[in-house]
Formats: structure tokens, C-alpha cells, sequence
């Protein structure tokens, strides 16, 4: 569990500076990081402070060596700590600090009530990895939604999808066919939608990328919330045949240990595809929303 989650978010952390750094090199073509920090800073502004992150990009050029280190830093700083201007972007922040906070809780108990899950390096690194995920999770909503009336958009949206995607899994797994997996290629479509919704509420390509993260934490949140606490409730019945062919050679002393233990990493794995997921659609659906809007022109 541990080495794939961790994986996951490495990976997602080396494409986001990867894509950063090839958008500003050095004349001798080597990255430019002070450049991609600064770019990166001036994302973060809302459109009112556009003249802002213009004015930071323009007196980077004036600064070299060290200095222009101690620059980029100051500007990322400053935009991390720009007042909000938007009130519902403020009770989206604190409902998914409380919702982060009730994950770690859940995941807590369930370790207080089975020790034995822990079995050695791993599970601490997984719970570590986890730990920083949820960090990450409030982080980026307190930045995102700074930009007016993208916290509300994002909020409701982020619970459809939550909904979406706990009525298609319960969908899929209660038919039993092969044929219910279609019922699965409906969740990126929506996904879509959200990032096409807040391109045009905001009426920018980058108002619809935030409205596609943020409702993308919120509902990966919100469905590790249900899972968690059905696990609470079950200890991880029914047990299927998987579980019990592998119960035998998993170490574990009981098989609720085993199960819960099975059914939290599966549920720490799909937060982490959930909000990766419904992010880049929600990107796909803002990027098509301006592009059309760029035509209508």
C-alpha cells in the first residue's frame, strides 16, 4: 500500500515541477527555477491582481544570482499570503480542514481498535504519505480559492461528484455484470462539465482549472468519508473470495485486521486517483470552455 501511495504523489509532484521548469530555461538552457517560481506565484493571484503577478514577472529580470532567489521566494510568499477577499471561499476552506480532520481521526481509530495493522516501516510511511496528502488537500484549497465566487461553484460541484461517484460504485458493484463498468465512463464526463462551468462562471481558462481542483478535493473527501466510515462500521464485511485466498499468507492474526487493513489502503488509493482524476478532466473541460470562448470572440 505505502510504496504505491507514495509513488503516486511523487509522481504527480515530479510531473507538476517538470511541466514548471520546461516553461523557463536560462539562455545557456538550463531550468530557470527562480522564473518558474514566479510564474507559479502570479497563477495563485486572483484576476483582480493580475497588474501584480505582471509587475513580479517584469522585475525578476533586474535580479541575478542569490538575489534573484531571495526574490522568487518573497513573491511566492506574498502570494501565499494575500487576504482572501471571497467569504465562501473561507467555509470551503474550513469545511475541508474539518473534513481532512475527521479522515485522520477515522484512520486512527481504526488503528487504536487494530493494532496488529501496523507491520513495520511501511505502514508508518503509508500513514506518513497519508497524512501529507490531507495537508496538501486544505493547502491547496485555502490558495485556490482566494478568486471570488469559485468556492461555492467548487463546493456544490465537488459534492455531485461525490454523489456520482458513490451511486456508480454502489451501481457496479450491486449488478454484478461486466456491462456496469460503462456506468463508470460517466464520472469523467462530469468532471468535464465542472471545469466547463467554472471557466464560464469566471470567464477565464484558470478560473475554471480551480473550481476543477478544489470540487475535486472536496469529493475525494467526501467518498473516503463513506468508505471509512463503512469500514468503521462493517470491520470490512463482506469479506470476498479475494480477501480470504490471501488471508492466509498475510501475517495478519484475524481476518477483520486483514480486511479493514485491505479495504483502507484500496480507500487511501482511490483519494489519491480521485482527486488526481477528477482534477486533470475538470483541467480538460476549462481548457475547452476558453477555447470556445476564444471562437465566440
Amino acid at each position: 500500500m505505502s510504496p504505491v501511495i507514495l509513488g503516486l504523489l511523487v509522481l504527480a509532484v515530479a510531473a507538476g515541477a517538470y511541466g514548471a521548469l520546461r516553461q523557463h530555461r536560462l539562455n545557456d538552457g538550463r531550468p530557470d527555477v527562480p522564473a518558474a517560481i514566479v510564474g507559479w506565484a502570479t497563477r495563485l493571484l486572483p484576476i483582480d491582481r493580475a497588474e501584480w503577478g505582471q509587475a513580479m514577472v517584469g522585475e525578476l529580470e533586474q535580479y541575478h544570482g542569490l538575489a534573484r532567489w531571495r526574490y522568487a521566494l518573497g513573491c511566492a510568499v506574498a502570494a501565499l499570503g494575500l487576504p482572501r477577499r471571497d467569504g465562501s471561499g473561507r467555509w470551503v476552506v474550513i469545511s475541508v480542514l474539518v473534513a481532512a480532520i475527521a479522515c485522520a481521526a477515522l484512520v486512527g481509530y481504526e488503528f487504536v481498535r487494530h493494532p496488529s495493522m501496523v507491520t513495520g516501516a511501511g505502514t508508518w510511511l503509508a500513514l506518513v504519505t497519508f497524512t501529507c496528502a490531507l495537508a496538501g488537500f486544505v493547502a491547496v484549497t485555502d490558495v485556490t480559492t482566494r478568486e471570488p465566487r469559485i468556492g461555492k461553484t467548487a463546493a456544490i460541484a465537488g459534492c455531485a461528484v461525490a454523489g456520482a461517484w458513490i451511486s456508480a460504485g454502489v451501481v457496479a458493484m450491486s449488478i454484478h455484470s461486466k456491462a456496469s463498468v460503462f456506468v463508470l465512463f460517466a464520472l469523467p464526463l462530469l468532471s468535464i462539465a465542472v471545469g466547463v462551468v467554472g471557466a464560464r462562471r469566471g470567464q477565464t481558462r484558470t478560473a475554471g482549472l480551480r473550481t476543477a481542483v478544489v470540487s475535486a478535493v472536496v469529493a475525494s473527501l467526501l467518498v473516503f468519508l463513506v468508505l471509512a466510515a463503512d469500514i468503521l462500521i462493517t470491520d470490512g464485511r463482506p469479506y470476498d473470495a479475494g480477501q480470504l485466498r490471501d488471508f492466509a499468507t498475510s501475517g495478519y492474526p484475524d481476518m477483520a485486521t486483514y480486511a479493514v487493513s485491505d479495504n483502507l489502503g484500496t480507500a487511501m488509493l482511490l483519494l489519491l486517483f480521485m482527486s488526481a482524476a477528477n482534477a486533470v478532466f475538470g483541467s480538460v473541460g476549462a481548457a475547452l470552455a476558453a477555447r470556445r470562448g476564444r471562437q465566440g470572440v
